[in-house]
């Protein structure tokens, strides 16, 4: 088996995806962590598009992976 067909899990995925969400409790230290991009100008997020947030207490970044609607 070549290491290509050994990590299935890693193949790319196409697609829409959900808007996120205008904020998130961030996992360091449970403030608000607020939605920093900007949508795209169709309006249309898709699978793997980065999204970064900021805690508005902590001041670290997130940045977010969107995943396909359907997971």
């Amino acid at each position: 088996m070549s290491n290509n067909e050994s990590h299935q899990s890693d193949e790319f995925v196409s697609g829409r995806a959900e808007a996120p969400s205008e904020s998130i409790i961030c996992v360091d230290c449970g403030g608000t962590a607020h939605l920093l991009t900007h949508p795209p100008e169709d309006e249309i997020w898709l699978a793997g598009e980065v999204v970064a947030y900021r805690c508005s207490d902590c001041r670290d970044r997130w940045d977010i992976v969107l995943a396909p609607e359907s997971e």
